[in-house]
């Protein structure tokens, strides 16, 4: 019978070899370090030499997508947007009847262009000699041809004499409005 030899590794590796190895590398890698950190050191202290000064910058030109962004406008360079639409004809229409009190009151008017679903709000006071005045205000929105209204109706126990101080507000300010003789064919 033939006995099987452990086969020896072809280099001898023993402690000896070992720690010399191990040695040389921890020396090398601190060498590379010290030269490294020295000469990190040195391009640090020549930069450093000359007298340093806070930089000047005189213009900032920005990216294309920052310009089109809507930042805060410079100040005296504002403009008022233009108005979308503006209020036409606007009045309040009083329907009295024969005991002398006002039964209704319809306030409406439209806005020039002619547009739908334009937010407008619009009010004005009543009066009565036994119950004082009142303020109504509408929120009102304009139909497909532009037009818009609103109504308010009264009983004789309100007893309302007279309507005033009317007015409306649409995309381009407040209006005063008064009382009219014809509102515009406008569908209840």
């Amino acid at each position: 019978m033939q006995q099987h030899k452990k086969q020896q590794p072809e280099y001898p590796v023993n402690r000896e070899c070992r720690e010399k190895t191990e040695t040389t590398v921890n020396q090398s890698r601190r060498k590379a370090l010290k030269t490294i950190a020295t000469g990190t050191a040195a391009a640090g202290a020549m930069a450093l030499t000359g007298k340093w000064s806070k930089p000047v910058v005189d213009t900032i030109i920005l990216p294309a997508h920052a310009q089109a962004t809507n930042g805060a406008a410079p100040v005296g360079t504002t403009t008022p947007a233009p108005c979308s639409s503006t209020i036409v004809g606007a009045c309040i229409q009083v329907h009295l009847i024969d005991a002398g009190y006002i039964e209704s009151a319809e306030i409406g008017g439209g806005v020039n262009p002619a547009r739908a679903s334009i937010a407008i709000q619009g009010g004005f006071r009543s009066n009565s000699p036994t119950n004082g005045t009142h303020t109504y205000t509408f929120q009102m929105t304009t139909d497909y041809r532009g037009f818009f209204h609103a109504i308010q109706n009264f009983t004789a126990a309100d007893n309302v004499t007279s309507i005033d101080a009317g007015w409306i507000q649409g995309p381009c300010g407040t209006d005063d409005i008064g009382l009219c003789s014809d509102m515009p064919d406008i569908p209840g």
